[in-house]
């Protein structure tokens, strides 16, 4: 489960309005937390090469109309056009996740440049009898290799870390392992389907972020992930039933990890 850095609260703060202005321009926490209470379906989609070469899409299909909220599980025709017209299937892989890599097909690619679309269907009764029930993300493939620096590690256990990266404006996926290869944090992380603001709020695109104290909580070996993703809010309104405001797709590359010791 996903760890909080020490800059939450300000983060959240921030989320009310990156959220409200990433999709409907709704002004304050309280419309945003209705209007998403209201939606039937949030579903955020992502395709990404990692450092090794393999692509790897997914779709995660989040109801928000129940409380607590939960996964959804009846999507249909779930896949990915890549560029030149072919159709990758995704599959169910756990709840609300539907994946697909290139290990499995070899005609999942990243192509720089290129537009991709993920598709699926869903039921009148899941879509809550939204138009169609049928579902369009577009997005194109941005240029250029990722790199991040730590620029200031943690100086002893409990200390907070500075990333940098460029291209500055990619917003950032951060995932960081312990030396038993234990994810002890990510930024964007869906094993849970509880789904507001505060997690779009924590994907920076200022081309630095600080990891906060109790992500380096204890003395050790770390590995650390980057990858510097595009996004857009929302799907082809042209093309797509009406999804919920918090919606949306993610598209770029893997830097290199990078693994540093934390001493006591």
């Amino acid at each position: 489960m996903m760890r909080e850095t020490s800059h939450t609260l300000t983060r959240r703060l921030i989320g009310v309005v990156a959220a409200s202005a990433l999709t409907l321009g709704l002004i304050g926490c309280e419309a945003e937390e209705n209007t998403t209470l209201l939606s039937p379906v949030q579903a955020v989609t992502t395709l990404v090469e990692k450092d090794d070469g393999t692509v790897e899409a997914e779709l995660v299909l989040i109801s928000t109309s129940v409380s607590p909220h939960e996964f959804v599980d009846t999507a249909d025709n779930v896949r990915v056009r890549v560029p030149g017209g072919v159709f990758v299937g995704l599959a169910r892989t756990s709840s609300g996740h539907y994946t697909m890599d290139s290990t499995q097909n070899a005609e999942l690619t990243y192509q720089e440049n290129e537009t991709y679309q993920f598709r699926f269907d869903l039921d009148d009764e899941t879509a809550q009898q939204v138009s169609g029930g049928n579902f369009v993300a577009v997005m194109t493939a941005p240029a250029g290799d990722v790199t991040f620096t730590i620029a200031d590690p943690p100086q002893f256990a409990g200390d907070t870390a500075t990333l940098t990266w460029t291209p500055a404006n990619r917003y950032g996926l951060i995932r960081v392992e312990n030396g038993s290869g234990v994810t002890v944090y990510e930024n964007f992380d869906f094993s849970q389907p509880q789904f507001d603001g505060s997690k779009w709020a924590r994907l920076s695109n200022s081309g630095m972020d600080v990891l906060g104290v109790d992500v380096f909580d204890t003395a050790g070996d770390y590995t650390i992930h980057f990858c510097g993703v595009e996004r857009t809010s929302g799907f082809d309104p042209s093309l797509s039933a009406e999804l919920g405001v918090l919606s949306g797709f993610l598209i770029g590359k893997f830097a290199a990890p990078q693994m540093i010791n934390v001493p006591n």
